[in-house]
């Protein structure tokens, strides 16, 4: 079957439209997750509105406790006194989502940390965070402390594994077209092609679209 010039634009416009349409059918935030060393006589102490975390330690510094600031999962200084920071560590939340089975749980502007057991929905057990429009599975493991900020960076410490983590969510959500399955293992969300990546890809199908035209005009005028 041959298509016309024009049944072909029609159709390569299509093409744009479902490829723009698809990318919008699932938004969803994306996290680097640093691991912060063993919680072995270490605590997280907070996190601040920069998404900068706190450590103490019963040790070191020159002291009994020292207290250690990760930027971006690495140290970067470390002090006898808890430093002078612009904490932002939420609040407790008045009531867990639907669906899940908290057992530990902070809220902070509109975002939500938490660990899930059991869930009556069947989601695994582990840790989640997100908003009340989606919740985002992170990792299997516990959260028995728990810290989030007002941007959605949120700490916490891993009982099961006695290990420390943060989530800090990424500048722009990563558009998640066709893929629902859960993050695993502590991996950050794949990227996947953004609006301008598409636009680029539609630029090319109209330029190809333009050539195919002249082509085909260009063959009737030489059979006229």
């Amino acid at each position: 079957m041959k298509l016309s010039p024009p049944r072909l634009s029609s159709a390569i416009v299509a093409i744009v439209v479902i490829l723009f349409g698809a990318a919008r059918l699932a938004v969803a935030d994306s996290y680097t997750i640093y691991d912060l060393g063993d919680d072995n006589a270490h605590g997280i102490y907070g996190i601040d509105s920069a998404g900068d975390v706190v450590i103490w330690g019963s040790n070191g510094c020159g002291s009994s406790t020292c207290y250690v600031t990760y930027v971006n999962g690495v140290a970067t200084s470390d002090s006898s006194t808890p430093p002078i920071l612009s904490y932002d560590d939420g609040t407790s939340c008045g009531s867990t989502p639907a669906g899940f089975n908290a057992s530990k749980s902070v809220c902070n502007n509109g975002w939500i940390g938490l660990d899930s057991l059991y869930s009556p929905n069947g989601d695994p057990n582990g840790v989640y965070l997100g908003t009340g429009s989606g919740i985002d599975f992170l990792g299997r493991g516990s959260a028995d402390q728990v810290f989030l900020n007002s941007v959605g960076d949120f700490a916490w410490a891993d009982g099961q594994d006695e290990e420390m983590y943060v989530a800090i969510r990424d500048d722009s959500p990563a558009f998640a077209a066709f893929d629902f399955s859960p993050k695993q293992d502590f991996d950050p969300a794949a990227t996947t092609p953004e609006p301008a990546s598409l636009l680029l890809v539609a630029t090319g199908l109209v330029a190809v679209t333009v050539a195919v035209r002249r082509r085909v005009t260009r063959f009737r005028d030489l059979a006229e």
